[in-house]
């Protein structure tokens, strides 16, 4: 397997792509981040032919012309690579499925929620100060704009602003909800801790991918104040504990005081996404199995754009959250 410095480079300083298994080579990615590195996966899969790769969806593609964009990539890079190799999409819904495979692309339905390591979170017991946490970075598609003023005392905010270009825009969240809780940074570890302090989890786009941020609050035993969006991420909400909403704040509050009102087990919640995410693992463990005759264990978010791909990393973020876990319920 021949790996050039500049693919090396996105393997392991930018993590826009992981090598899953070989001797046949599976590489990992996200769209965006293959459309603009792709003379680099160019070069790789002519050095290592019989390559496959898999893509994952970061943003909707159920609409047309995204689903056709993405299928003009696949296909025009297939036509030119010289080292044959063969791209699967794994798509977030079955709107997006039937929409880029009707542009050519082989596609598959599964969900990227599922990629989670679900070691790496845990419910805790204990005081719950904060009415709800939003998990998202500060970008005006994650509409913080819909969160209720009259709550911002009791909203924990959890992201940070990553563009100059939307630094208007995040300086002008922070000034509306500024007397929320905001934690802009943190460690992937620290997840559980955090949401162990809210009531309920936000999800507030109109569109986006399938929204990690989704699965985790489940994860987590929270339950969920949702609006509608496209995209793919309410494919595994367990409905019981989902309430969907119109987007708007008194629709958002409202949702918020239900499951106040009505907390749920957390260690149902957590089974329940589990038991909706058991059919998309075993498709994808299905065919790893036709496609490489092996299956292998799923890193956290297939190693993509995470600085912990490791299983020895989860592992011990599996035994600091049981001890914890335990320390919440004294």
């Amino acid at each position: 397997m021949e790996i050039s410095p500049s693919f090396e480079k996105l393997l392991r300083e930018n993590r826009v792509a992981m090598l899953l298994s070989k001797p046949r080579c599976v590489l990992t990615a996200f769209e965006f981040d293959f459309e603009k590195f792709k003379d680099d996966f160019t070069l790789f899969c002519r050095s290592n032919p019989n390559t496959l790769i898999l893509l994952q969806i970061g943003f909707e593609h159920e609409t047309p012309e995204p689903a056709a964009h993405l299928g003009r990539l696949v296909t025009e890079f297939l036509a030119s690579a010289d080292g044959k190799p063969q791209i699967i999409v794994l798509c977030n819904n079955e709107k997006e499925n039937q929409a880029i495979h009707a542009h050519g692309a082989d596609t598959h339905f599964i969900n990227q929620n599922v990629f989670l390591d679900e070691r790496r979170y845990r419910p805790f017991y204990g005081k719950r100060p904060f009415e709800a946490a939003y998990i998202a970075r500060l970008t005006p598609f994650k509409r913080h704009g819909l969160l209720p003023t009259d709550l911002a005392p009791k909203l924990l905010l959890l992201g940070a602003n990553v563009r100059k270009e939307e630094r208007d825009y995040a300086d002008g969240i922070h000034q509306k909800y500024a007397a929320s809780t905001w934690i802009p940074y943190f460690s992937g570890a620290r997840i559980s801790e955090y949401l162990a302090k809210a009531k309920c989890g936000l999800a507030l786009s109109a569109s986006e991918g399938a929204c990690f941020a989704s699965a985790e609050y489940f994860l987590c035993g929270l339950p969920l104040v949702n609006t509608p969006a496209l995209g793919g991420r309410d494919v595994l909400f367990p409905d019981e504990f989902v309430k969907n909403v119109e987007p708007t704040p008194e629709a958002i509050a409202e949702g918020i005081a239900y499951w106040s009102a009505n907390p749920p087990d957390p260690h149902r919640i957590r089974a329940a996404w589990l038991d909706k995410a058991k059919p998309h693992r075993e498709a994808f463990h299905k065919l790893m199995l036709e496609l490489t005759g092996r299956t292998f264990s799923i890193p956290h978010k297939l190693g993509i754009r995470t600085p912990h791909p490791g299983n020895i990393y989860s592992l011990a973020i599996q035994c600091y959250l049981y001890f914890r876990s335990l320390a919440s319920r004294l």
